[in-house]
């Protein structure tokens, strides 16, 4: 019985505190797993910012010139209009996303697959050097085949040129006609 009226005491006197905690731990739970922007829920829209969700009461610019009006009408810079619909976001670039998928974090979306796969998601970081150093050789190939089509119209041009005045290639010039021919082959 005393436990119970210690409890209910302590309970009485900090529960503001307890409710202060669970919100700040709320609060920056949330703002670890949502992205800055706007969005519709029933018809309403809402602001996301640092985390807090609350009504969307003045009209929110966003990066490309949109503008979101408190009644979800987006407005292009260039006059054009359409209506946030629930479920849609826009983010602060001005894309307008799904709000389930787009505006979580990359650390809440890994949370998220964790806690429904019950392990931890495969990452895979491709360096964009190494992408780069591995089309080095595909691009030297591409150059090569270039300049070998060019080699060829030029050969090609003057074979025309000479049909056209009555004049026949020589020899050389149908040998580098052919050898070109054969090496562009796929």
């Amino acid at each position: 019985m005393l436990l119970r009226s210690l409890v209910l005491a302590a309970l009485l006197s900090g529960g503001s505190a307890f409710s202060a905690v669970a919100q700040t731990t709320k609060s920056a739970a949330t703002a670890a797993t949502l992205k800055d922007g706007a969005f519709a829920r029933n018809g309403k829209m809402y602001r996301l910012q640092a985390g807090k969700v609350t009504p969307l009461t003045s009209p929110l610019r966003v990066g490309n010139g949109l503008t979101l009006q408190p009644d979800g009408t987006l407005l292009g810079k260039n006059g054009s209009r359409r209506r946030l619909t629930d479920g849609k976001a826009v983010n602060m670039q001005g894309d307008v996303v799904l709000y389930r998928d787009d505006m979580m974090t990359a650390a809440a979306i890994e949370r998220h697959d964790e806690l429904t796969t019950g392990s931890k998601p495969t990452v895979v970081e491709i360096p964009a050097t190494a992408n780069v150093t591995a089309l080095i050789p595909e691009l030297q190939r591409t150059g090569q085949r270039l300049e070998q089509l060019r080699q060829l119209t030029d050969l090609l041009a003057e074979r025309a040129t000479g049909a056209a005045t009555g004049t026949k290639a020589t020899a050389a010039s149908e040998q580098q006609i052919q050898q070109l021919s054969q090496q562009l082959q796929p």
